[in-house]
């Protein structure tokens, strides 16, 4: 169980301080009573108060008190399941996480830049689904379709260069594997959005790219990294450690947007240069996806938790119809 507005619960606090006051003012009563009144005559004037009733009839004001705070607080327990149509867009994001993604050409490096992209563009998407797919040397879709942006983004920020443990950058499967995960979804709505260097080290993304754009899938390509290049870092080896080639001199990766165009243009979609901050997210949205056609999907959504409030609120109205019942009168013979 949890609550849909649990601040209201910080006030169930008073309930000790209300007793506090009604023991105090019950006790300054009776002293007051015996002050002013004599012994003689107090069994007269107090001795039909049932003070026993009178606790009693308070206990159950405070429970419809605290009660009424916890319908106020929403409690919910159990869920509600709904299958719903949207319009909207399938999109899967492809992301490289061989270890050229590594560099630190543009920071924090290439591959937490990316992160920070794909966040930026999932928060301006509004019921278009979204999937994950890694690839380096192999593709593996590491998150399937879904409108469920949170778990989108929880598996964004799974990935790290250890994801694919086959080394290389195979963008051609990255590129098969996403015409295979669209499936029977709607022609025109679907769009693969490949983050990388452009490096390619095996496949033929081209030639991929065309069999996408035949199954009706537009791609666009965002180049990380600069033409300049840098170093590569080796995780694990501490500062100054970088990977070496066959021969023993260090790799520089640079960026290859001449690759990166032809994969774009292969199936109509464009190619943008990842900039810092989020402007290069919004021109993909606004020049590209926004132009694609939305199309009607199929989506379960998350599980809704269901409010409970009507049976503390009922326990409440129960308990103060209850304490006006109670007489904290003796009955007199």
């Amino acid at each position: 169980m949890n609550f849909g507005a649990p601040n209201w619960l910080w006030t169930l606090a008073i309930l000790p301080l209300l007793v506090l006051l009604y023991a105090q003012a019950e006790r300054r009563s009776a002293i007051k009573l015996r002050e002013f009144v004599s012994p003689r005559l107090l069994p007269q004037l107090a001795g039909n108060v049932d003070r026993v009733r009178r606790a009693i009839r308070f206990a159950f004001v405070l429970l419809a008190l605290a009660l009424a705070i916890g319908a106020l607080a929403k409690p919910r327990w159990g869920y509600t399941y709904e299958d719903v149509k949207r319009r909207g867009l399938d999109l899967l994001f492809a992301v490289d996480t061989s270890r050229s993604m590594l560099s630190n050409d543009v920071a924090p490096n290439r591959l937490e830049r990316v992160k920070l992209a794909a966040q930026d563009l999932i928060t301006d998407l509004q019921g278009d689904r979204v999937g994950l797919i890694a690839f380096a040397g192999r593709a593996f879709l590491q998150a399937p379709l879904t409108i469920d942006y949170d778990a989108a983004v929880e598996s964004i920020n799974d990935l790290d260069t250890k994801t694919i443990p086959e080394g290389g950058t195979n963008i051609g499967e990255a590129i098969a594997l996403a015409t295979q995960t669209f499936g029977k979804s709607a022609m025109g709505n679907r769009a693969l959005i490949i983050f990388t260097d452009g490096e390619e080290l095996s496949g033929d993304a081209v030639n991929e790219a065309k069999k996408a754009a035949d199954a009706g899938v537009k791609i666009f390509t965002i180049g990380v990294g600069t033409a300049q290049g840098s170093l590569i870092p080796v995780e694990g080896k501490g500062e100054g450690g970088f990977v070496k080639d066959a021969k023993g001199q260090v790799v520089k990766s640079k960026l290859d947007e001449n690759r990166l165009h032809e994969i774009a243009q292969a199936t109509g979609g464009m190619y943008l240069h990842l900039e810092s901050g989020p402007q290069t997210m919004r021109q993909l949205y606004t020049e590209g996806l926004s132009k694609l056609k939305t199309a009607e999907i199929d989506a379960r959504l998350s599980s809704r938790p269901i409010e409970r409030y009507e049976w503390p609120l009922a326990g409440a109205i129960v308990a103060l119809i209850a304490s006006l019942f109670i007489n904290d009168r003796k009955r007199t013979k």
